[in-house]
Parts: structure tokens; C-alpha cells; sequence
């Protein structure tokens, strides 16, 4: 019986990896379009690539008469690049964008002559070019990878930090019950069964599994349904070329606390909370799969 369970695991794991690397994206509503046009105007059938450079994930696509390509449903990260070629012109690469949850990256090209002489033109993004180029649908509060490192967090449960959205009063969103409140993980549904007019998301995730989640109120397009007050919108961290980790440890002794209540009696119920856990994401094989695992263990004493 042993044996059986070991032989069924290893042919899992040999399905799971055998998996088409198309069929391994995340619903991230990440897009980049953009238009590419020469002296004369659009040009028609110019090979465009995209590829995150730090997980090697690449797409190629062609323009349409008008001159325009679109990637949709992109993994976020960075750094991207996008490299068009077309026969006649020189190659051109932007580089060093950044895409985040719900981001629509417009990046545009004039080509140039082959004539010129020039193998390969490369321009690297910057802060100010992103800042005009990138909009996002509907109003939305993201927090970051950044912000979830940086803010104090009672319990470590990330979900805590949806108060700091302006229309927030815990799940409930712009004065709606909680029950109108849609949460996805990756793309995917995530919320539980409704009951007595609530609901509540799946939210047993550790912290360091959380890339980041933004809280998307009105005005958001069709892919955000179920949701009459807003959506949790929630995404995983995954693997890169670079073998990264972290550890963490955080504690909050008995003996550190006030030894009286509020009322001013004597406090004697013990308590003590101690958090712990780690993370490691790296290559398998490099530029095609990756891993990420984490731990994350609570122990309480009341």
C-alpha cells in the first residue's frame, strides 16, 4: 500500500512538470500593448517578443493592419523586455518594465531604416516613462510586496491590511455587505459558501507567499464579477532564475505584557504568541520551471 502511494506521487510530480507552459499562467489581467509605425504609418506584421527576463517566460506575437500587438494575461515581475523585428528595419529592445497586478503597459516603436546601419537600438525604461504609460482598471488601493514587508501586521494575516483602502470597513466594501465582496487568488474564485448574508475568503495564506493584493472598488470591466461592492484580488509569488529565500521569526512573551488588565486587576491568564517560518523559491530548470515553497507556523498559548 506504501509503495503504491510513493509510485502515484512520483507520477504526479512527472504529469504536473510535463504541464504546457501556456497552461501555468495566472489570471493577472497584466497587459502590454502597444503600436508600431515607420514614416509611412502602421506597419502590418512585425514580429513582436516579450520576455521576463528573471523567469525566462517569452511570447511572440504579430501586428495587425493597424500597426497594433497585444499581450494579455502576462505574469507580473520584472524586468520585461519587448523586441520587435521586421525585415528592412533595424531590431529595436525596450527593456526594465515592471508589471504589477492589473497594469496595461502601452509601449510604442517607430522603426528605423536598416540603412542607418544600426544592428540593434535598446532603450531602457524609466520611472517617468512607466508613470505615463501605465493605467490600471477601476479605482483600486494596491499594496505591494513592499508594504506588506514594511507594516505591522496583528496575526501576520495580510487580508487585514483591506482597511487600508478609503471605502473599507473590514470585508465590507463602499457600504456594501460583505456577502457583495468577490476575492480571487491567482485569477481564481476564492471565497467560501455565503451564510447569514456573509462571506469570507480563503485567506490561510502565509505572508510570504503574497506578492500583492489590491482591494478594486467601481468601475472595474467584466472579468471582476460577483462582486456588487468590490474585490480582493490576491496573487502568489513564484520562482525565478535566482535562488532566493527568507526567515522569519517574531514573538510576543507573557513575561513583555502589562501584568494587569484595563480594568486595573491583577492578570493572571497566561498568553504568549510565537510566529515562525521560511521561504525558498529558485530554478528547476532554468528559463522553463521554477519553485516556490513556504512555512509559516503559529503556536499560541491563552
Amino acid at each position: 500500500m506504501q509503495r503504491n502511494i510513493v509510485w502515484l506521487m512520483v507520477l504526479t510530480i512527472i504529469t504536473f512538470l510535463q504541464i504546457p507552459t501556456n497552461s501555468w499562467a495566472q489570471g493577472t489581467e497584466a497587459t502590454i500593448t502597444g503600436r508600431i509605425i515607420d514614416n509611412n504609418g502602421p506597419v502590418k506584421g512585425t514580429s513582436v517578443s516579450v520576455r521576463n527576463e528573471s523567469t525566462g517566460f517569452k511570447q511572440t506575437t504579430l501586428t495587425n493592419q493597424n500597426g497594433v500587438y497585444t499581450f494579455q494575461q502576462l505574469p507580473l515581475g520584472s524586468p520585461y523586455s519587448i523586441t520587435i523585428n521586421h525585415v528592412g528595419y533595424a531590431e529595436q529592445k525596450k527593456t526594465d518594465y515592471k508589471l504589477s497586478y492589473g497594469d496595461e503597459l502601452n509601449v510604442d516603436f517607430t522603426l528605423s531604416s536598416a540603412e542607418n546601419k544600426l544592428d540593434e537600438v535598446i532603450v531602457q525604461g524609466t520611472a517617468a516613462d512607466l508613470k505615463n504609460k501605465i493605467k490600471t482598471l477601476g479605482a483600486s488601493t494596491a499594496i505591494t510586496a513592499n508594504d506588506l514587508k514594511k507594516m505591522p501586521v496583528n496575526g501576520r494575516n495580510f487580508s487585514s491590511l483591506i482597511d487600508l483602502s478609503p471605502v473599507s470597513s473590514g470585508t465590507n466594501l463602499a457600504g456594501q455587505r460583505a456577502s457583495s465582496t468577490n476575492f480571487t487568488v491567482d485569477g481564481m474564485n476564492s471565497r467560501s459558501t455565503v451564510a447569514g448574508g456573509n462571506s469570507g475568503g480563503a485567506y490561510s495564506i502565509s505572508m510570504e507567499a503574497i506578492r500583492e493584493f489590491k482591494v478594486v472598488t467601481n468601475d472595474y470591466d467584466v472579468t471582476f464579477g460577483r462582486s456588487g461592492g468590490g474585490s480582493i484580488t490576491t496573487v502568489t509569488k513564484s520562482g525565478t532564475n535566482t535562488l532566493t529565500g527568507s526567515a522569519f521569526t517574531f514573538a510576543r512573551a507573557g513575561w513583555l505584557s502589562s501584568k494587569y488588565n484595563l480594568n486595573g486587576t491583577a492578570r493572571k491568564q497566561k498568553f504568549s504568541t510565537y510566529q515562525y517560518g521560511f521561504s525558498l523559491g529558485g530554478p528547476i530548470i532554468k528559463d522553463k520551471a521554477h519553485f516556490f515553497v513556504t512555512w509559516d507556523r503559529q503556536m499560541d498559548t491563552l
